[in-house]
């Protein structure tokens, strides 16, 4: 593995790199927003690269990345630019993206800007419209309550859930639901392995509190500039190359109302579903995982 700091556009990405020799080519682009790459190369990238190149970054602002100042100008198209540019600075002429969650988001927007630049497209638990991922983690987050006797929870769920919100207003209600479901708010997005078990994999890892807190701006910038909240539905049948949805038989963020939606906009459409996951099947079902990942991209 090669982790270096690239200059791209004013400012400096972390990027790991492995098998640099193999001739297709796979950048991972993490969720969040802000999660960083960590927990793909603790195990998918090294295992990936045993027959691709695997190309992994930290997105502008986050962790290992250069930090976003308060008064900086910044949003999706940031990210989106930096890609591209980062492609030409590798001297990749196509490569294969594969985007969880939030980065599904960026995937799309990536490849339907520049189409010419991607040979196939995995979306692993991704998120096309954040107004029906809210809605379904909030659902999932009433059923916890419900089951745990917690009152107070299962209201203000039912609040967001009958009320008229938009998609800003249904994320930060997310964030007062995480605070009354306390350490049971990662329980939402488990199933294969448990919360303990994920936190590990970032404790492994020597990286101090400032540099963890840089992503709260990454995160705030994103959400005041609002193009996280667009729906993308609509815009999936722009995509042009091949595409695979990996889901989480358990998730909350990818809900069956995404997944249709994918089928009937996307053509050659195909899903596969992880029966043991839920948000996370690349390291809740890592075996099946990294098969499905090769065989499509080799395919």
């Amino acid at each position: 593995m090669n982790s270096s700091l690239y200059s791209i556009r004013g400012t400096r990405l972390y990027v790991e790199q492995y098998n640099e020799k193999a001739e297709e080519v796979l950048l991972y682009l993490h969720g969040g927003p802000g999660a960083s790459c960590i927990d793909f190369c603790f195990y998918q990238a090294k295992e990936l690269s045993r027959a691709l190149r695997v190309i992994a970054i930290d997105q502008r602002g986050v962790l290992r990345s250069d930090p976003i100042h308060e008064n900086e100008q910044f949003g999706i198209d940031d990210i989106i630019q930096d890609l591209e540019e980062l492609r030409i600075e590798l001297g990749i002429s196509k490569w294969n993206l594969l985007g969880h969650s939030f980065g599904g988001i960026l995937a799309v927007k990536y490849a339907v800007k520049y189409p010419n630049a991607i040979k196939k497209i995995i979306f692993e638990t991704p998120c096309f419209d954040t107004q029906s991922s809210t809605r379904s983690i909030i659902s999932k987050a009433r059923q916890h309550f419900m089951e745990h006797v917690h009152s107070d929870g299962t209201r203000e769920c039912d609040k967001y859930l009958n009320g008229d919100f938009n998609p800003n207003e249904m994320w930060n209600a997310m964030g007062r639901i995480f605070q009354l479901l306390g350490e049971d708010k990662d329980l939402l997005y488990f199933k294969g392995l448990t919360p303990d078990e994920y936190n590990k994999i970032f404790q492994s890892q020597e990286h101090t509190e400032d540099l963890w807190s840089q992503n709260e701006i990454h995160h705030s910038k994103l959400q005041e500039e609002g193009k996280l909240f667009e729906n993308l539905i609509p815009v999936l049948s722009l995509l042009s190359c091949p595409t695979l949805l990996m889901a989480g038989a358990f998730d909350p963020v990818c809900c069956t109302v995404q997944q249709h939606a994918y089928l009937q906009q996307v053509e050659d459409s195909r899903i596969i579903v992880f029966e043991k996951s839920a948000h996370f099947p690349r390291l809740e079902e890592p075996e099946k995982y990294t098969k499905e990942v090769l065989s499509f991209i080799l395919d």
